[in-house]
């Protein structure tokens, strides 16, 4: 079987189609670095069967596509396909070529071809099997698998060996026959357990389909009853609700018709009161006009009855005061003389009265001029004294106005003082803020510069730590690359060794004496190992020892000579091959026929070159007896012409024998050489104790920088808390200074203030000292006007003086003649008041007369005018009464058209009530009919939802089966044992009875509880796989 051909399509870096040919001879692929050397290995890989994405440097298997470039689209689908000739013998199929073909898809589908026939992967498995061809056989070698499979476990590569001979496939094929007898062993036991289970679940499921069955039974038979049974229902409430719906469309139209004929009524009602209302009106203007027309008649009679009253009593008054004027004549007589008397002695004292009152009225106005002149010079006083009121008032506003400007001023000015005060605490303390903040600032960059030598410290710390760490980490990789080494060292001394112990190399019949045959346990403490197993050679010497040695190195070493026969017995009876056993007691003494001089050009004796235990020094001094070791064939020829008795091995692993006789050529591998691999076991034990050697001090150099590494984290974790310190420190300076340009800030703000303040209580204190002098100048120019102002009230106050002294000597000389002037008018008044009760009396009885003179004509005026109205009023009265009767008459109509007009409205009211009344009884019979509809609504929805539900049909469209009903119902009826009634009919059937039976049979389902319909298909289903299971 022969590699042909690999094609690639979509498969990773091969976006196009690439074939690659295999001819006779080819065995690798070479190339650069990113050639797709391992992009074509993959192919293989995973055209053979690989399911590891992983292993194909992938995250998913759609990876394997090639996935475009900036220049190319991706593909969808990726596929490689091998190809191998001459493979009918190998395969044991009938075809020459063999064509295996793996394709996969962007969605995940995949599928495998054999010669272009879809195919499992298990088929293409089985095809190549004990081949050497597959996903990981030995057959497809990438870089670095020779030296994996060197070093790796026995039982590694056992399996190689054991598909390099040829085993995996019946391996294979064992396994699989072992794991089907165990599978079919647990499916027998499991045969056994589920035929358990299910004869268990049988009898469950038995007793659950005849519940099942009972119940299909009793709802079949309570379907068909339940439905017709609710069909008719259905029928007769739809009928109820069709006359319901009947009775509501009448109703409705009656409730229209009443309201039309209430609202006509309305209307009508409307129309007859505005009539009332109006006839209303005119009843009250005729009762208004009756009752003016009485009150007026009313008001007559009694003037005219008040008339004849005064008459009377004026008549008794016009005698009374006839009487009253001769008696007052009479007087008036009388006393006329009286009052002539009186009147000339009155005259007499008037005279006198009349020349004093001249008098009196001449000093009268020299007084009144006295107090004119005195009142003007008070109102001169009265003026000044205002005046002087004013400016007093002017100059206490100015002294007030004053004293507060200068209070003010001097407030100002102690205030202007605090300020100063103020403004000096202020400058000490912005100097001392200044300072504190010049202070924090120092401390500032002392903390920083700290924190940056810090800082610088912390790095260098950090710094010394990663070079620490990089010497851990590196001493760990040397370590690990030490034992990474030391580990391949010694599986690689412990492949040898076993090999070397397991006689690899030698012959098969020295293999069987070293395994000890049949009876290792007899055999082996006889056995003292491998001859070539106790020799050490040098390298270069080992081609020309194992020439000289030849077939000896096969020798077993036997401690028990009589085990020999024992042993070549076995031999030859079991055909294992020939042996060789060297026994150390039947070599003798040593011979001392070799020559002491080594020949010239000739490298050592053989002897010298091999370094063997004591025991066998005779046995392989006899061995190498006369062998020189000499350069290569060419010197050896020369050295066997001159010394044609010993034998001449040469480095190169040809040997010369003494007779002449050359051996020369290889036909085994260094590594099966046995004193090479005994040379080479040596060299990697030095290699091991040297590594061993560097390992150890390695350790210890990691185990020191892991010291000093511990020491520098802790330096670093000091300068770290150290910078952190110090970084913290300059972080509360940082603060401070903030606190302090803060403070010197508020202090710079406050002082501006006092400043700004300051200035301003300056410019008042000017203000205020300027309206200081004015109101001083002012102050002084009103107290100036005040002095003149006072002098003038002085001079005022004389003026008046004299005025009043003038009116008091005018008033007193008024006074006296006053007095005379009264003492005369006493006696004229005396005088007079005699006379004027006697004039008095004349006049009176004058006027008495005269009054009574014109009481008595104004009586007669009264007289006639009241018997005038008297008159008029009974005139009056008569048209009045006319008028009265009238109004009344009038008054009786209306209120004869207002009780016909009440009596219609209130009759119209009576009707509407009717009316009213009417409707509102409507309206109840419509509510209760939709009440009653909405109840036989719901009724039918229940109904059809409760048939819905249960059996799944519409009610609306269930079609009576009237037999399947009268069977069910007879056969019901039967079972409980009753007689069908004689009035029963299928049109008709009891109701009563029928619903019984319904509720009975809803009864007995219930009670039956949970029941499983599926039992029966479920059962029958269970029953048929039990005797399927028992005929297994």
């Amino acid at each position: 079987m022969h590699l042909h051909s690999l094609e690639l399509i979509g498969f990773k870096s091969f976006a196009d189609k690439t074939l690659f040919e295999f001819h006779e001879g080819v065995t690798a692929i070479v190339g650069p670095n990113g050639c797709g050397k391992s992009n074509v290995l993959d192919a293989v890989r995973w055209v053979l069967g690989e399911q590891s994405a992983k292993a194909l440097r992938g995250g998913e298997m759609a990876d394997v596509i090639f996935n475009g470039t900036d220049a190319r689209k991706p593909v969808g689908f990726g596929e490689v396909s091998l190809t191998f000739t001459n493979c009918g013998s190998e395969l044991g199929v009938d075809w020459h070529d063999v064509r295996v073909t793996r394709r996969v898809y962007r969605d995940g589908n995949s599928e495998y071809l054999l010669n272009k026939t879809l195919c499992r992967l298990r088929d293409i498995q089985a095809l190549f099997a004990d081949t050497g061809v597959g996903r990981s056989a030995y057959s497809i070698m990438e870089q670095g698998k020779i030296d994996l499979i060197l070093s790796s476990r026995p039982e590694d590569r056992r399996t190689v060996f054991e598909e390099a001979a040829g085993i995996t496939k019946y391996k294979t094929q064992k396994k699989e026959a072992l794991r089907k007898l165990e599978a079919t062993e647990a499916n027998l036991l499991r045969i056994g357990d589920i035929i358990k289970e299910v004869k268990r679940q049988i009898g469950s499921l038995q007793r659950q389909a005849g519940k099942a069955r009972r119940y299909q039974t009793l709802h079949a038979d309570l379907q068909v009853l339940d439905t017709h049974h609710s069909r008719n229902q259905l029928d007769k409430l739809e009928a109820e609700l069709e006359q319901a719906r009947t009775a509501i469309a009448r109703l409705e139209e009656a409730e229209s018709e009443a309201h039309r004929k209430i609202e006509a009524g309305e209307n009508e009602l409307a129309a007859k009161r505005r009539s009332l209302d109006e006839v209303d009106g005119e009843i009250g203007d005729a009762r208004a006009e009756v009752q003016r027309l009485q009150n007026e008649i009313a008001g007559l009679r009694n003037q005219i009855e008040f008339n004849r009253q005064r008459a009377q009593e004026t008549g008794e008054l016009i005698e009374r005061y006839t009487d009253d004027i001769a008696a007052a004549e009479a007087k008036r007589s009388e006393q006329a003389t009286q009052l002539q008397e009186a009147d000339a002695l009155i005259a007499r004292t008037n005279q006198l009265l009349v020349s004093k009152e001249q008098e009196v009225e001449r000093l009268s106005e020299a007084l009144q001029a006295a107090r004119n002149e005195r009142a003007e010079k008070e109102e001169e006083l009265r003026a000044l004294q205002l005046s002087l009121s004013k400016l007093e008032s002017r100059i206490t506003s100015l002294e007030s106005d004053l004293t507060g400007v200068r209070a003010r001023r001097d407030a100002t000015s102690a205030r202007i003082t605090e300020l100063t005060k103020s403004i000096g605490e202020g400058n000490a303390a912005l100097q001392g803020a200044r300072a504190d903040l010049t202070a924090a600032r120092a401390a500032m960059e002392t903390e920083r510069q700290t924190a940056e030598q810090r800082k610088e410290n912390l790095r260098a710390a950090e710094e010394r730590l990663h070079e620490n760490q990089a010497r851990v980490a590196n001493a760990e990789k040397e370590i690990a690359r030490l034992e990474r080494t030391i580990a391949e060292k010694q599986a690689r001394l412990e492949v040898l060794r076993q090999m070397t112990e397991e006689g690899h190399g030698l012959e098969k019949g020295s293999q069987a004496v070293l395994k000890g045959l049949d009876d290792p346990e007899r055999l082996r403490p006889a056995i003292a190992g491998a001859l070539v197993a106790s020799l050490n050679v040098e390298p270069e010497f080992v081609p020309a020892l194992e020439a000289a040695l030849g077939r000896n190195l096969h020798a077993v070493v036997l401690r028990d000579a009589d085990r020999a026969a024992e042993i070549f017995q076995q031999l030859t009876t079991q055909k294992l091959g020939h042996a060789a056993l060297a026994i150390a007691e039947l070599s003798g003494a040593r011979a001392e026929t070799q020559p002491t001089e080594l020949p010239i050009g000739a490298v050592a004796w053989a002897i010298d070159k091999v370094d063997v235990p004591a025991e066998l020094q005779t046995l392989v001094g006899n061995l190498l007896r006369g062998v020189a070791i000499v350069s290569d064939l060419g010197a050896a020829l020369q050295l066997k012409r001159t010394v044609p008795a010993l034998h001449f091995a040469t480095l190169g692993g040809e040997f010369i024998s003494a007779a002449g006789i050359i051996f020369g050529g290889t036909a085994a591998a260094a590594s099966d050489s046995m004193l090479g691999r005994k040379a080479i076991i040596t060299g990697l034990e030095a290699e091991c104790e040297g590594l061993d050697t560097e390992r150890n001090a390695a350790v210890a150099a990691r185990d020191q920088a892991k010291r000093e590494l511990e020491t520098a984290m802790s330096t670093v974790e000091e300068a770290r808390r150290s910078h952190e310190s110090a970084h913290e420190k300059s972080s509360r300076s940082g603060v401070e200074i903030l606190s302090a340009e803060r403070a010197v800030g508020d202090e710079e703000r406050k002082l501006a203030h006092l400043e700004n303040e300051r200035n301003t209580l300056d410019q008042q204190v000017g203000q205020a000292d300027d309206r200081i002098a004015e109101l001083e100048c002012e102050l002084q120019a009103g107290k100036k006007d005040l002095e003149s102002e006072q002098g003038l009230q002085v001079a005022a106050e004389q003026a008046r003086e004299s005025a009043r002294l003038r009116e008091e000597e005018a008033a007193e000389k008024l006074n006296e003649l006053r007095l005379a002037v009264a003492t005369e008018r006493q006696r004229h008044e005396s005088l007079v008041h005699h006379r004027e009760p006697m004039a008095a009396r004349e006049a009176e009885l004058a006027d008495l007369i005269a009054a009574r003179r014109a009481d008595i004509a104004t009586y007669q005026d009264r007289l006639a005018r009241q018997a005038r109205e008297s008159t008029e009023a009974e005139a009056s009265i008569s048209g009045h009464e006319s008028e009265l009767e009238l109004a009344e008459q009038n008054a009786a109509g209306l209120a004869e058209q207002r009780t016909t007009r009440l009596k219609a409205v209130t009759e119209k009211e009576s009707e509407l009530r009717g009316l009213r009344d009417s409707l509102n009884d409507l309206r109840d019979s419509r509510g209760k009919d939709e009440v009653r509809q909405t109840q036989l609504q719901l009724r039918i929805e229940n109904l059809i939802e409760h048939v819905t539900r249960r059996y799944q049909v519409d009610l609306r469209e269930f079609a009576a089966d009237t037999f399947a009903f009268q069977k069910t119902l007879s056969a019901m009826t039967k079972k409980r044992e009753a007689a069908i009634p004689e009035t029963w009919s299928v049109e008709r059937p009891n109701h009563q009875n029928l619903e019984q039976i319904i509720a009975e049979l809803t009864r007995q389902l219930d009670n039956m509880g949970p029941v499983n319909l599926d039992a029966v298909h479920e059962y029958d289903e269970l029953e048929e796989r039990y005797r399927f299971l028992e005929t297994q």
